[in-house]
């Protein structure tokens, strides 16, 4: 069988009110360096929006059939809407994406290429905080993906966007980690991970104290009861 010199994929955007982001996301996406990948679509699944968000979507739709938008009339849960992506996909390599993260010119095609090799079920790049390391949050959060790095480097540990073949039809949806709960997935079915410490995400972590609490106990619980 002859070797296919391109992959096709399929961008799912989640979102909940990122009416200031999301305009630039798109944007980052559609400039994307693409050699040996083809994006087929960017599906932006909307959670129940109020501030707009939806509006700036469908202005890009109307310029970008590649663009699609599902709507949620209420907030079911990340799990849930990335489920409503998996099933509104066409391509054989997923990627989820943060509505509140912005790619590198490079990270999709970074993210993909590696799936030539058959084994690989999902990878992930590197997650750069925006967030002032000056601050004391700033540095915390600064700090927790330094370390979440780090890690990385050590065992693939993958976040904030990941791309993953599409040999699965939903992921749990009381999941509250679902890279986690992906990983998991790929690694019941002897696929690898990798971890592409050069393939950038930018992203913003939580801007005061209570929020980030909150944040670390949500994701701590959802590891404890992906484990059990």
């Amino acid at each position: 069988m002859a070797k296919r010199d391109k992959l096709h994929c399929s961008v799912g955007v989640i979102v909940y009110n990122e009416a200031e982001n999301i305009g630039k996301l798109i944007d980052a996406l559609l400039s994307q360096k693409l050699e040996k990948t083809v994006i087929d679509e960017i599906v932006v699944v909307s959670s129940a929006c109020t501030d707009g968000t939806d509006e700036i979507v469908r202005k890009y739709r109307e310029k970008y059939p590649q663009i699609k938008l599902i709507t949620e009339a209420e907030r079911g849960g990340k799990s849930a809407a990335i489920n409503k992506f998996i099933a509104a996909a066409k391509s054989e390599i997923l990627i989820i994406e943060s509505g509140d993260t912005i790619p590198a010119e490079d990270t999709v095609e970074k993210f993909v290429v590696p799936f030539f090799d058959e084994t690989v079920g999902m990878t992930g790049g590197r997650p750069v905080p925006e967030n002032d390391p000056h601050t004391f949050v700033g540095y915390s959060v600064n700090l927790l993906w330094n370390l979440h790095h780090k890690m990385a480097m050590i065992s693939p540990k993958l976040g904030e966007m990941v791309a993953f073949r599409r040999n699965f039809e939903k992921i749990p949806e009381k999941s509250a980690v679902d890279e986690a709960s992906i990983e998991a997935i790929m690694k019941e079915k002897g696929l690898k991970l990798k971890y592409i410490p050069d393939a950038i995400i930018h992203n913003k972590g939580p801007e005061n104290l209570k929020d980030f609490i909150k944040q670390r106990r949500r994701i701590a619980s959802g590891h404890l009861w992906l484990k059990e």
